[in-house]
């Protein structure tokens, strides 16, 4: 019975759980945060660009990668995740529970009265889910 009870509060955690929002936060702040929402995602040292600042966690499938894109001063201003298309559907689920739908491949989602705007666009191989502030 104690079994069924904690099954169930984990459960009904997942399911209030609110989508983590990485916009505004400090590099170092979107590190501990990812890492302590998805511990499948490994953070990539390695990932160096002279051309962008930001953060790179792959998952240990190496279907995903997250890249957290960083303003000069290691706040994030946007964030995307490109996946291998064999997640498509968990991912397409997860954006229709979480956000409200805004046209084909489009959701928005509002936060302290900050409107966000996230895009799935497909590509050949993969595809991508882009989530910044909505101009």
């Amino acid at each position: 019975m104690k079994i069924l009870l904690f099954i169930f509060g984990l459960l009904s955690n997942a399911a209030q759980a609110q989508p983590m929002n990485y916009i505004g936060m400090a590099k170092a702040e979107v590190i501990k945060e990812m890492q302590k929402a998805n511990p499948g995602f490994d953070l990539d040292d390695g990932a160096k660009n002279t051309t962008y600042n930001y953060i790179k966690f792959v998952d240990k499938y190496n279907e995903e990668t997250y890249l957290f894109f960083m303003e000069e001063n290691d706040i994030c201003s946007f964030t995307k995740l490109m996946s291998d298309y064999s997640n498509l559907k968990i991912r397409t689920d997860e954006l229709n529970k979480n956000y409200k739908n805004a046209g084909e491949g489009k959701w928005i989602y509002v936060e302290n009265g900050v409107v966000y705007l996230i895009e799935l666009k497909k590509e050949e191989w993969f595809f991508t889910i882009i989530m910044k502030k909505k101009k």
